[in-house]
Parts: structure tokens; sequence; C-alpha cells
């Protein structure tokens, strides 16, 4: 499949990397169709690349790559809480990173976004009772400093979402 991105031009992608939120993101509730795409060399940060809006795409952060303990309230219950299913395998936990020219990155942890990799499903959801906000200084682990890697970038955000 192909789309044209406002951001990034013509996307190529296989149809099996199509990841549906049945509830749209917040702000975006139309566009229920996306791909995850790598920035550059960094297996942390990336895009969510809406295939139904092309002029929607959300950059967003791994959250194992963040030094705190997140989230702090347990997934399955907080995706239960938003009409979704219980995950059927390993998930992915991504945060929208907010970046302006004048103030330091932040990002959404109240927020997060989860995408189970089998079925390809995901959700934003809000962790009632978290201890974080929507606007957390960006800061990852010192041992995930983005390095260099041989795989294209979209390979390699790819895979987190498939973890």
């Amino acid at each position: 499949m192909n789309i044209i991105s406002k951001r990034f031009g013509k996307v190529a992608f296989e149809e099996s990397a199509v990841i549906s939120f049945p509830h749209g993101i917040i702000g975006f509730p139309e566009a229920k169709r996306y791909v995850l795409l790598g920035q550059g060399d960094s297996n942390i940060i990336g895009w969510l690349q809406s295939v139904d809006a092309p002029e929607v795409a959300l950059p967003v952060a791994s959250a194992h790559a963040f030094p705190t303990s997140y989230p702090d309230v347990p997934l399955t219950d907080a995706l239960l809480a938003a009409g979704m299913d219980a995950p059927s395998g390993d998930v992915a936990v991504l945060a929208v990173v907010i970046a302006t020219p004048t103030e330091q990155a932040t990002v959404n942890l109240l927020a997060p976004i989860v995408i189970d990799a089998n079925s390809r499903q995901g959700a934003q959801i809000i962790l009632q009772g978290s201890r974080f906000s929507t606007r957390e200084l960006l800061v990852f682990r010192a041992d995930l400093q983005p390095e260099p890697q041989s795989q294209d970038s979209n390979t390699r955000m790819r895979s987190a979402a498939d973890a």
C-alpha cells in the first residue's frame, strides 16, 4: 500500500503493518488506521502516520526507554476500561512527544498509546490514578541512548510495535 503523507511524502508499507485504533486517538477520532515509521537511526523515537488522514503524523517515543517505572497502573485494566480487549500477547507502549522550538521536549505519559503486537489493535488510554501528566520532560534511560543500527529505521520502530 501507499499513501502520500503531508510530512513524509510517499510512504509505502505492507497491509500487515497497519495498526487499527477502533476508537481513534485523542483529537483524531476519525483516523483509525496508522503505520509506525522510524525516525532516522533511532530505535526509541518514531512516528504514528495515519493511513486514513495523511496530514496526521504523531511523534512518539517507546516507553521502555523512560527511566521511571512506567506505567504505574496495570495496562490490562486500563485497556478494558477503554473498551478494548485484554492484550493477546506482547504490547508496545508509546508516548506522544510534544516538541516546540522554544521549549524542552515533553511526553504525554498520562495517555499512552498501547498496541497489541498480535492483533495489531491499539488504543490511547488515560491512566486513571496515575502520578504522571500530559507534559513530562522527555528523558531517556542512560543505557538506551539512540545509536546507529544496520536495519532501516522503519523496521526498528515496527519491531518495537511487534514486541
